[in-house]
């Protein structure tokens, strides 16, 4: 199966180098404001604020494009952002510079959105990309975030892919047969059981693993690609390209954002998983904090039994 993800070269030198349409600036822009995000797709990328997307940037045999969902605008009539920025092509330097005028008046909107409908999840998510792969700790994590919100040919979905390439000197010259990560965030305990639970998202992986094959190994073809091209554009902190990733089965690494220690939901659902944990073809592992913040660091790793053990304070035992 052909790698879905990715930008054409034409695409990624647009963004590159300075020309008369300007395309470079919305590079630029990512780069320098941390509350941005630049997610690589297959002909396009999207810039998410907040964990909203704040435009989707498309490309179509070098023409561009760009769209803003305006339901974002909760009262249309006092907006300040142009009518011409929702979707529309970027022609010439001028439709440019509209777009890039209008971004603070669209994180507003989507400021005020977000303060009604709260997407705390997606919020974290972007955080931990932010940490892990050019923020002031980046070089020290254990983990770089190649995709967020990713879906597969077989609409299995999950919050990241990452790479697992330790910070040590000697491991980060070496960029072949790295580690290949996936990673699923629960935000609140509410968020732990049910229709997208946790036992929902083992089913799922489980489903991709029967499924995977040959498309597994497109996965990771994915994921070299897209994060060899945030390298060149600037997005990760690191020195070198990935090469290859190994061929051992992935790790599939829950994380728990703001678990109340006083719920039962997560013991609950840690219970179920210890059911069926010893028939599951892959290993789950479970990633917490070092300390406060959201770098991802090998020790803070854990396989489920000493995870519950370790945490067992944290995991209701009243």
């Amino acid at each position: 199966m052909k790698p879905r993800r990715g930008l054409s070269e034409e695409f990624i030198q647009a963004l590159l180098n300075e020309s008369n349409l300007g395309l470079n600036r919305f590079l630029k822009l990512v780069q320098n404001d941390l509350t941005l995000c630049l997610e690589i797709r297959g002909n396009y990328f999207n810039i998410y604020y907040r964990g909203g997307n704040l435009i989707k940037l498309a490309e179509n045999n070098g023409k561009y494009s760009a769209i803003f969902n305006r339901s974002y605008i909760l009262a249309p009539k006092e907006t300040q952002i142009p009518e011409e920025v929702g979707n529309s092509k970027l022609e010439n330097y001028k439709d440019i510079t509209t777009w890039i005028k209008a971004i603070p008046y669209m994180k507003y909107e989507m400021d005020l959105w977000f303060g009604k409908h709260p997407k705390d999840e997606r919020e974290a998510q972007q955080i931990m990309v932010r940490e892990n792969n050019f923020g002031c700790s980046a070089k020290s994590t254990d983990y770089f975030i190649c995709d967020i919100e990713y879906v597969n040919v077989f609409k299995n979905k999950f919050d990241m892919l990452a790479v697992y390439w330790p910070s040590s000197s000697s491991s980060r010259k070496n960029n072949t047969n790295l580690g290949l990560a996936f990673i699923e965030m629960k935000f609140r305990d509410s968020a732990m059981s049910g229709e997208s639970g946790i036992i929902k998202h083992i089913w799922d992986l489980m489903d991709f693993h029967q499924k995977s094959g040959d498309n597994f190994r497109s996965v990771k073809q994915e994921m070299q690609k897209v994060f060899n091209q945030k390298l060149v554009l600037g997005l990760i902190n690191n020195q070198k390209e990935i090469f290859s990733f190994n061929e051992e089965i992935a790790d599939y690494i829950f994380i728990f954002a703001n678990s109340d220690p006083d719920s039962r939901i997560l013991r609950r659902e840690l219970k179920r998983v210890k059911e069926i944990h010893s028939s599951l073809p892959f290993t789950l592992k479970f990633a917490v904090s070092n300390f406060m913040g959201y770098g991802l660091y090998k020790q803070n790793v854990y396989e489920l039994d000493e995870f519950m053990e370790r945490y067992k304070r944290q995991i209701y035992s009243k």
